[in-house]
């Protein structure tokens, strides 16, 4: 088995996912990443994203068919994404059923792995006067 190394830019990428409860698209994760390293460039961003969804290091979350946010917390949890301002939060595993019971049913052999995306109104944008609250 290979072990892969983990260069400067695939650390500084995977330290700041994993040190964010916010869910960056690759232009924001560049823009962090390029202050501690100003010589990386967006195709390595992208390069080191595909990367590290592809050996599961991180998440992909596809917001719309053209965008892509990410996520570097490595413990279970699920996500809510507003429908009204696409921002994606996280929710806890626990909050949700306990997707591991149906590996008990007789038609499911074993859950290995499961994601759960919500998606609603946000309370910010639910808030009465919120720029977001009279959109459709």
């Amino acid at each position: 088995m290979k072990i892969e190394r983990l260069t400067n830019q695939k650390k500084a990428i995977l330290d700041y996912l994993r040190s964010t409860s916010v869910h960056p698209d690759a232009y924001e994760v560049y823009n962090v990443v390029k202050k501690k390293l100003p010589q990386i460039s967006l195709a390595t961003v992208y390069r080191n994203l595909d990367n590290m969804v592809e050996k599961s290091l991180i998440k992909e979350i596809r917001i719309k068919h053209d965008r892509s946010n990410y996520d570097g917390m490595d413990y279970r949890h699920n996500h809510f994404q507003c429908t009204k301002c696409d921002r994606v939060f996280n929710i806890d595993g626990d909050v949700l059923l306990n997707f591991e019971k149906i590996s008990e049913s007789e038609v499911v052999g074993l859950v290995e792995d499961y994601s759960v995306m919500l998606s609603g109104i946000c309370v910010n944008c639910k808030k009465p006067g919120s720029r977001n609250s009279k959109r459709n």
